[in-house]
């Protein structure tokens, strides 16, 4: 009869074990599927996704950020050119891939980079104002040349003029303006807006004289907008997409459901055996120092 239980008992375990072993492959496959786990080694895998986790919206409490890793990278530039009037997107189109590398480099949120670019300079990289601001994030020299040296990179006068109308060097140099404002502002994205445009000494100045309004300021008013627009696509779809642990083979209940069924069946078969230990794929490992009935 020993013998007998035992038998049954290691079918059982046999199982539970290949059940375990079904449910890790099943998650992998769907990753490799979604495209985040490329098929192949994964220490060579390059992710195919922008990733912001743990990074808040600029404006917009509800937007998740974490979840644009649910999408392709190409899903996601899509959802983004697709927010543009036509003109706009034209002129964008060849700025967004460097724009959305470098705010996962930075890890900000994208969408306020690009409002800011739009209201800047309307995506037009020769842009100069009146102030002798430079290029798609509209770039002082004096400026830049501070951020320069926070940034611990050596650049004479005449390649500080020739980086600001390089694009990407001048999308760079913003967006590290942006993270040293945000910073600054202690995560205050109203404030760090506001003071990407009047500079953040003459904001500290007047917020201590109590001299602006810093909710309808007009500037901020300008990018909030763009904002709106720009993350109205990518809302819309994140409310057509299942969140991922709605779509597990746990959370769906198959694995858990066949596993106590399993479960069932063994302590049917045997009814005298002590209730300490609690067979199921989690504690296989974890309490096999308990002493088994045979």
């Amino acid at each position: 009869m020993k013998i007998l239980k035992g038998a049954l008992l290691f079918i059982l375990v046999g199982a539970l074990w290949s059940t375990s072993s079904l449910v890790k492959s099943h998650r992998l496959n769907q990753l490799v599927a979604s495209g985040k786990i490329p098929y192949g080694p994964i220490p060579n895998a390059v992710d195919n996704y922008y990733s912001y986790n743990g990074l808040n919206s600029a404006f917009n409490s509800n937007l998740e950020l974490k979840r644009a890793d649910e999408f392709s990278k190409v899903e996601f530039e899509k959802i983004i050119l697709d927010s543009l009037d036509p003109v706009a997107k034209q002129n964008f189109q060849k700025y967004l891939l460097p724009t959305l590398n470098l705010s996962v480099d930075y890890q900000i949120d994208p969408f306020w980079i690009i409002s800011v670019m739009m209201v800047e300079s309307g995506f037009n990289f020769r842009a100069q104002s009146h102030k002798n601001a430079h290029g798609l994030m509209q770039i002082r020299p004096d400026t830049a040349s501070h951020l320069y040296q926070l940034m611990n990179k050596k650049v004479s006068a005449d390649g500080l003029y020739t980086n600001l109308h390089h694009p990407t060097e001048n999308i760079e140099v913003g967006i590290f303006y942006l993270k040293k404002l945000l910073q600054n502002f202690r995560m205050n994205y109203r404030l760090a807006t506001i003071a990407y445009n009047v500079g953040p000494n003459k904001l500290k100045n007047l917020l201590d004289a109590d001299e602006i309004d810093t909710v309808n300021f007009s500037y901020l008013a300008k990018v909030q907008d763009s904002y709106k627009d720009l993350t109205k696509n990518f809302a819309q779809e994140l409310k057509k997409r299942p969140r991922p642990f709605e779509m597990t083979y746990v959370v769906s209940g198959q694995g858990r459901i066949l596993e106590e069924r399993l479960l069932k069946l063994y302590t049917l078969a045997l009814p005298s055996f002590e209730g300490a230990f609690l067979l199921s794929s989690e504690n296989l490992v974890h309490n096999s120092s308990h002493s088994l009935p045979f």
